[in-house]
């Protein structure tokens, strides 16, 4: 059995997304790196996530706290117990308009990069070419 256990020590503040977090991949003990990532992140009292945009599908599972999301125009109150879906190339970031920490956990997948490393693998492992054209 693995069990990922990530305690306040654990989180870093990562200046780029104006948050703290914490990384779940690469997991050596259980997984060394899928093709889709995940971390725990801390949006801070009074603070907003940098807004970003980019191009995997992204999941925000909130477990604590509660704010505002907002994904390109669109914006909502989330609570604990919410689950978000981020399109691809939507700008998005969440605001902490409250006294205590909002906690997620945060999976995104579909990245060029993520893709690109999985039909290498796929067509190593099946010892084919990865050169086809996409259909037109």
């Amino acid at each position: 059995m693995h069990i990922f256990h990530t305690a306040p020590e654990d989180m870093v503040f990562e200046e780029a997304y104006n948050v703290s977090g914490r990384r779940i991949f690469p997991w050596n003990e259980a997984v060394k790196e899928p093709f889709w990532g995940g971390a725990w992140v801390d949006v801070a009292p009074g603070e907003t996530s940098t807004a970003h945009s980019h191009d995997e599908n992204e999941m925000f599972f909130i477990t604590e706290g509660s704010g505002i999301m907002r994904i390109g125009e669109e914006k909502r109150r989330v609570n604990a117990g919410d689950t978000v879906f981020i399109t691809p190339f939507k700008d998005h970031d969440l605001t902490n308009d409250g006294t205590t920490r909002i906690r997620f956990v945060t999976i995104w997948w579909g990245g060029s990069e993520a893709v690109a490393a999985e039909r290498a693998k796929w067509a190593a492992e099946f010892g084919i070419s990865d050169t086809a054209e996409p259909n037109r």
